[in-house]
């Protein structure tokens, strides 16, 4: 079958994308963790900057500890600073694109224990572009603005209004969990944010808020030339990590154990943590769409699917894979499979500048009926990734140079227990797309002896 070629070598790529090209793979050797220069975070500020109309962007980090896992950072708040500690607040002037950071204070224990923040080790802050102050002067400060600022602009504060995406929610998906939490009595508090919000408009009565999101999705949708060179990092080490899952595949193993075998290649290759929880479902949990429990033992005649990436850098990845523990498709297993690998390869191919989602999805219609799924539901070019593995962007918008989509054509037969899913990460460049998850194999014959390599 006629292979996708992927564009590795930069060509077609906006100007300085092709260094990033050159390098990008030797990193992925690399173990040491992926990271930002603080220039990268100043670019991003003054993007912003250009595209708002005077005022403040006010923005606040993550107030709290991720009890039992790794701290991440607010993605926009992160997005914006590169900072990890939290209570902290973004103050950045619009006019001038001033950016002052306040920073909590700290008692000699709390530093102990977490380490200090910038205000006691000012040599972290050198370089990045902040003023850094103590955050019980933000409220003085914030009302200094109206005085000191000619016209409207003492008044105007952009805020991100809509919801903060978290490492595998969408806005739109916390929005609607957030619904959800809304019928229970007793669980429906407000979120820190709408505190955050209601606060500002409590105090500062005459503040004009403006919402900061659609700005930030704007900016975020379009990667970076570094973003771009730890996505495709994240993508190899990723394939790599499902590949060894592929391998440790064994009848009478356990679906945690495949979990496991692709853990250990993302943390032993710089992961920070992974992108998301790893969905292994095998037999009847292949039809649970966010199996994340992995405790079903593997039998013959099951298949596996298996939807895992890493986070590097904070960029996430997104690969689905499905194969057969025996090493061995039933004809209707095969046939399925063989559709959604043509209809996801055709996909990938159509995703140029200026096409949009709905001709993908038309293009996987067309390929579906003809192999004899017509009534399989089409699924085209997927959702965004990036910060978050729902990352936002416009979905509405023809196809751009930098974004970075997932791809994931599935047809279902439940009364078989199957659900066939093939899943990659592409790149949309000025030419052909780049798939950053190809390292791991899908082609029929190449699955099959991936699988078989483990006996």
């Amino acid at each position: 079958m006629t292979a996708i070629h992927h564009n590795r070598s930069g060509a077609g790529l906006p100007v300085g994308w092709a260094l990033v090209a050159a390098l990008s793979f030797a990193t992925a050797a690399n173990a040491q963790r992926a990271a930002y220069p603080p220039e990268e975070f100043a670019e991003r500020r003054a993007r912003l900057c250009e595209r708002l109309d005077g005022g403040a962007v006010l923005m606040f980090s993550e107030t709290m500890p991720r009890y039992g896992a790794r701290f991440r950072q607010d993605h926009d708040f992160f997005y914006l600073t590169g900072y990890e500690g939290r209570n902290a607040v973004l103050l950045l002037e619009v006019d001038g694109c001033k950016a002052n950071l306040y920073l909590p204070h700290q008692g000699d224990r709390e530093k102990f224990i977490d380490g200090p923040n910038w205000l006691y080790a000012p040599e972290k802050a050198e370089g990045t572009g902040f003023e850094v102050d103590h955050l019980a002067y933000l409220p003085e400060h914030l009302a200094r603005r109206r005085g000191r600022l000619p016209g409207e602009g003492g008044k105007l504060l952009w805020m991100r209004l809509g919801e903060r995406d978290e490492l595998d929610l969408a806005r739109s998906e916390k929005g609607l969990y957030l619904g959800r939490r809304e019928q229970n009595p007793w669980g429906g508090q407000p979120t820190e944010q709408a505190h955050q919000i209601a606060t500002i408009r409590s105090r500062y009565p005459y503040a004009e808020l403006r919402d900061l999101t659609p700005h930030l999705d704007r900016l975020r949708m379009i990667k970076t030339p570094r973003e771009i060179e730890i996505l495709r990092r994240a993508g190899k080490v990723s394939a790599d990590g499902i590949a060894a899952a592929i391998r440790a595949t064994r009848t009478g193993g356990w679906e945690y154990e495949l979990e496991a075998a692709a853990k250990h290649v993302f943390l032993k290759h710089g992961a920070e943590m992974e992108a998301y929880p790893a969905i292994v479902g095998s037999g009847p949990n292949g039809l649970i769409w966010h199996w994340v429990r992995n405790d079903r033992q593997l039998k013959d005649g099951d298949l596996v699917v298996m939807d895992y990436g890493a986070s590097f850098a904070y960029m996430t990845m997104d690969i689905t894979r499905t194969w057969p523990i025996t090493g061995t498709f039933d004809e209707v297993q095969e046939r399925a499979y063989r559709a959604v690998l043509e209809a996801q390869k055709a996909i990938i191919a159509a995703m140029r500048p200026g096409a949009t989602r709905r001709e993908t999805t038309a293009i996987c219609r067309e390929i579906y009926d003809r192999w004899g799924f017509e009534d399989r539901p089409a699924h085209g070019a997927g959702h965004f990734v990036g910060l978050s593995v729902h990352d936002v962007g416009d979905s509405s918008l023809p196809f751009e140079p930098g974004m970075v989509i997932a791809v994931e054509p599935i047809i279902e037969i439940p009364e078989r227990n199957i659900h066939i899913r093939i899943e990659d990460t592409v790149l949309i460049t000025d030419g052909e797309p780049e798939i950053l998850s190809a390292a791991v194999p899908k082609e029929v014959d190449e699955l099959l002896a991936l699988v078989a390599s483990s006996r």
